[in-house]
């Protein structure tokens, strides 16, 4: 028997594919009173109706220690206007342009939850207008207003400031935020490789809103943002964030391939910013 995040997978899972409990019942071999006690945590999932969930939707087995889902669904990533994902109603003012994910926001909310707890953590989730499941899966898309209102929110609470943005990503540890991608950046134990390979797959996995090139000197890697992201009216404080939060990435990359820190600052440019090699 196992108890876990098992009912979160489970609820996400079904929510994306629009499927009544009733539907959803007969994957685990169950009834849907059953079904409804196991989402509601009332009644543990048994490893083979796991195994089946997993076999039916191609799902990582990991995710049930994980509480998160790499991939869910055939969707392309991309930019996108959508009132509704899978079985998910989105925000109107958020459903425009969606060029970051879940996967972007994850450390985000990982810090919210660990500062704040879970419970203010879903209420925040809730009154902004999305379903809390949503954020189970990692390859939904997000506006990225809806990123510059959490960082916002932080603010307002006292929790983050202009010189904590690092440790963000250091309470959320770099393994797990890039779990997806891991063991890629890590084969080469080479931070130029690390580097390169991390860029490759952000368009695809966590943000169109911002194009990366590495340069590999000690302007190491620029980033610029997409003509659109002038229609979204980030505040300078949010945007200053973006590029000290872009740093920690790559400060931590390098910390972890190669045991150091400090290596790299960052300064702003016309349209975004460059991450640079410290002398």
């Amino acid at each position: 028997m196992m108890n876990n995040y098992s009912s979160q997978i489970i609820r996400a899972v079904r929510k994306y594919y629009q499927l009544k409990q009733v539907e959803f019942a007969p994957i685990l071999s169950t009834t849907q009173s059953a079904l409804s006690k196991i989402e509601a945590g009332h009644l543990e999932l048994s490893a083979s109706q796991w195994l089946a969930v997993c076999d039916h939707y191609i799902l990582d087995p990991r995710s049930l220690f994980t509480g998160k889902i790499e991939n869910l669904g055939e969707r392309k990533f991309g930019l996108q206007d959508a009132s509704k994902v899978g079985g998910f109603e989105i925000p109107t003012e958020y459903s425009f342009l969606m060029g970051s994910s879940v996967r972007t926001a994850y450390p985000i909310l990982k810090f919210m939850k660990l500062k704040l707890g879970e419970k203010k953590l879903n209420s925040f989730l809730e009154a902004s207008g999305f379903d809390v499941d949503y954020f189970v899966i990692m390859n939904n898309p997000l506006n990225i207003k809806f990123i510059e209102h959490c960082v916002s929110y932080l603010i307002s609470e006292g929790i983050l400031t202009q010189s904590n943005i690092h440790t963000i990503l250091e309470s959320s540890q770099f393994k797990d935020v890039h779990s997806s991608i891991f063991s890629d950046l890590w084969i080469s134990r080479d931070l130029d490789t690390g580097t390169k390979r991390l860029l490759s797959k952000i368009k695809h996995s966590y943000e169109q809103n911002t194009s990366y090139e590495f340069l590999g000197g000690k302007d190491y890697v620029e980033a610029t943002d997409q003509d659109f992201i002038k229609e979204m009216k980030l505040s300078s404080e949010f945007n200053h964030f973006r590029q000290k939060y872009n740093l920690s990435h790559f400060s931590e990359l390098d910390h972890l391939l190669n045991g150091r820190k400090n290596l790299f600052n960052s300064k702003e440019t016309k349209n975004g910013w460059i991450i640079s090699k410290v002398s």
